[in-house]
């Protein structure tokens, strides 16, 4: 073997060049093998300075937005002459959702205190279409403060899609999209056991005769009427509201924050005329109020549910628990 004073000049600088050589074929393969890896996870990497609020690296984009990272670096590139704010507002813009904004908000304020941070948010470049994603930041501190932020985007639409339709599996009544009868007492529950003063109420549904329907003219068509009423439900009452189908032609709602009794009588009133096609049809309510008569689901069902029979019995349609006479009520609770 040459000692190291036996090589000539040629020979070491030959040498040497294959060693880089064949470093940098090392180089390439290792590079070739991440891509693959981030292509299959749906990932990509990112690296900011925060001194010079400049996006510097941004890798596998394409596969994850379609658009290049060369192409996300020129775009947000002329954000670096921003004030800080201005340049939030605008990276923002160019990424975010408008509705993750304060989701995103606070994982930056995190990364500025010099914390790493992870959150979920729907992600664009520039003009392509939302995503969502998972990002997680590590923040670079140099003398006691974050000088670049290095972060990595993984594509979590799929599971969003999953995980949405495990909740609606769970949640939901699959046949008409409003809540099932358990998830509808659970988020009562969830509202009466905050223990406010705030006037709700309790309304009992169903349709007349749906029996009848069924028998004369088949379940398809009783499957309509189920249908169509379900839709006039969600088109009348709010988001706040909860909209339940107990089952059959039984349907709860819990109405929140009523400031106004006519305004309730108003919207009850609309639902008992309602059209499923060529049908016209009626349906009856019964309601009961919290905390006027009584401060617990069971007992609000109670009493909803005999408003709904002297509704029936006297082709009322829409009774309200407080309107029967007390000898009514002292019957209908032996």
């Amino acid at each position: 073997m040459k000692r190291s004073t036996d090589w000539t000049r040629e020979e070491f600088v030959t040498d040497n060049e294959g060693m880089v050589e064949n470093y940098m074929d090392d180089i390439e393969q290792y590079k070739d093998r991440l891509r693959i890896a981030l292509n299959s996870a749906k990932i990509c990497i990112f690296e900011v300075d925060l001194l010079r609020q400049l996006y510097t690296f941004f890798e596998n984009a394409e596969d994850i937005f379609g658009v290049s990272g060369d192409s996300i670096l020129k775009d947000v590139q002329s954000y670096s002459t921003l004030d800080p704010e201005a340049y939030r507002l605008a990276v923002s813009k160019y990424f975010s959702h408008p509705d993750d904004s304060a989701v995103i908000e606070a994982a930056f304020a995190q990364i500025l205190r010099g914390e790493p941070a992870t959150y979920e948010a729907r992600m664009k470049a520039g003009g392509s279409a939302f995503i969502w994603c998972r990002i997680s930041v590590t923040p670079i501190i140099e003398e006691g403060k974050p000088v670049r932020m290095v972060g990595v985007i993984t594509d979590i639409t799929d599971l969003k899609e999953k995980t949405e339709s495990l909740r609606r599996a769970v949640n939901l009544d699959s046949f008409t999209g409003l809540y099932n009868k358990d998830h509808t007492i659970a988020l009562i529950n969830n509202i009466l056991d905050m223990g406010t003063q705030v006037k709700h109420a309790l309304v009992i549904l169903d349709i007349d005769n749906f029996k009848k329907i069924n028998d004369t003219y088949g379940h398809d068509q009783g499957d309509k009427i189920i249908k169509a009423l379900s839709q006039k439900l969600k088109n009348t009452f709010r988001k706040t509201d909860i909209v339940g189908r107990f089952g059959g032609d039984e349907f709860i709602v819990f109405i929140q924050n009523i400031e106004d009794d006519q305004w309730l009588r108003d919207k009850l009133h609309h639902l008992i005329h309602f059209e499923a096609g060529t049908f016209t049809c009626t349906s009856s309510m019964g309601v009961s109020g919290f905390p006027l008569d009584a401060a617990n689901f069971e007992m609000l069902f109670k009493k909803a549910d005999i408003a709904l029979y002297h509704a029936k019995s006297v082709k009322e349609k829409a009774m309200f628990f407080s309107d029967l006479d007390r000898n009514e009520k002292k019957d209908s609770l032996r």
